[in-house]
């Protein structure tokens, strides 16, 4: 009889619990983890710490042990510490449930209060989590909206994912790939209204005495008032989106590359004139690998208690029609950070915005040869270097392919063999 009666109580109580979770789900009421939400907390070692040192030697940015961190009120339903980790347990290895049921599970772990004077960028969207216009820029190139005119050219701008001290590979790409690309913006195969290396704040000054230096010179940083760290790489990607919507909103296209990665000009402005500037997509190369539970990648059970991701592109070079900036920003308002920033860009804010993600496995190719042979070259739009060196070798095969010093020979389907052709437009098709 008594184990009857205490297996009723277990049973009512997991009820409560579970009508508790869906009620949490349900509540309208804005919902906030502070500025940068519970994952800045959770890696409060890479973030907090090189921030505040950074301050007390500056004073550029204001420090995050001043960001209030809101308690739970009235609105809200405290449970207990360690029903809420058997609750959690639950959920452990279950198929992603999406990123609504993402926010809600987020939002009943830290138990936080709305985040009060932020304007709702779409009040469609839901409860305000993040900050996500409250960047400053202490290096900042010129606005690119008084370059965007009417003419038959697609407008074109271009970031570039940097880390501060890589001043040789920004020094590298702006002598090859990038010089193309401006080279090809001249003769008018497009209209490159801008470009940037965005870079974050160096945890030393004189990294950041160089980069001011570097700017005097080229005019081509944007640095964000973040500390540029790994983990923060989803708060330096939102700080983008944000100077993007302020002063690039109108280009038909941006692409987001970082600074490893080598861009075939000639195949990339193939891709974007196949493309509709005026489509709620976005393109890049699916990536298919589950959360890790160790190495770089790293994320708990906790933070990520499901068996797989959302479906999410590789993050070191996507394609931005403009008309997307504005929605992946208020969707990333309203979505926890996760600190893999193409996860949370193209696999959580996209779907709360209603964006497609639109796969080519051809866009971002992730290991070529050291030098790469002519069929990569014929058939990549872009692809990771390891190295320098690699990035530079990349180049000068790309141009022998072209100039016809090296050559491509493709096998036909009826076993017969053809040199493919340098100067001929492939067909690079996307998933609907």
């Amino acid at each position: 009889m008594v184990t009857v009666l205490r297996l009723r109580i277990g049973v009512l109580l997991l009820s409560f619990a579970i009508v508790v979770y869906v009620s949490l789900g349900a509540f309208q009421t804005d919902v906030t983890h502070g500025i940068h939400d519970a994952f800045i907390r959770n890696h409060s070692q890479f973030y907090v710490q090189p921030l505040n040192t950074y301050v007390n030697s500056t004073n550029i940015i204001r420090s995050v042990q001043n960001e209030q961190m809101w308690l739970s009120d009235q609105n809200f339903t405290v449970i207990q510490r360690e029903f809420y980790l058997y609750l959690a347990s639950r959920l452990r290895d279950t198929p992603y449930p999406g990123v609504e049921n993402f926010t809600r599970y987020v939002i009943a772990q830290s138990g936080l209060k709305p985040l009060t004077g932020v304007k709702k960028l779409r009040p469609d969207f839901g409860p305000v989590l993040n900050d996500v216009t409250f960047y400053r820029y202490p290096i900042a190139i010129q606005s690119c909206q008084s370059r965007i005119f009417s003419n038959n050219a697609t407008t074109l701008f271009v970031a570039i994912i940097s880390a501060p001290s890589y001043f040789h590979k920004r020094k590298i790409i702006r002598q090859t790939w990038l010089r193309d690309l401006k080279m090809r913006s001249d003769l008018g195969s497009v209209n490159l209204v801008g470009y940037a290396f965005v870079v974050g704040l160096p945890e030393n000054e004189e990294i950041q005495k160089q980069i001011e230096e570097e700017n005097e010179t080229y005019r081509d940083i944007l640095q964000i008032e973040m500390i540029d760290h790994y983990y923060n790489l989803t708060v330096k990607v939102v700080g983008l989106l944000n100077w993007m919507n302020d002063y690039c909103s109108q280009v038909d296209f941006v692409l987001k590359i970082d600074d490893d990665v080598y861009v075939n000009t000639k195949n990339f402005l193939t891709v974007i004139r196949i493309l509709n500037a005026s489509e709620q997509s976005i393109y890049g190369s699916i990536v298919d690998s589950p959360p890790l539970r160790e190495g770089k990648w790293y994320i708990s059970w906790d933070d990520w208690p499901w068996s797989n991701y959302p479906m999410y592109f590789s993050g070191a070079a996507v394609i931005l029609p403009g008309c997307t900036i504005a929605p992946l920003l208020a969707a990333a308002q309203t979505i926890p950070y996760l600190p893999f920033d193409d996860t949370f860009l193209t696999g959580l804010c996209t779907s709360k915005a209603g964006i497609k993600v639109r796969d080519s496995y051809w866009l971002f190719v992730a290991w070529v040869e050291d030098v790469p042979n002519p069929c990569d070259v014929y058939t990549t739009v872009t692809w990771l270097t390891v190295s320098v060196e690699h990035l530079n070798r990349s180049h000068w095969a790309t141009k022998d392919f072209y100039e016809n010093l090296t050559q491509c020979i493709l096998e036909e389907s009826d076993g017969t063999n053809r040199t493919a052709d340098p100067m001929e437009d492939l067909v690079f098709s996307f998933s609907v």
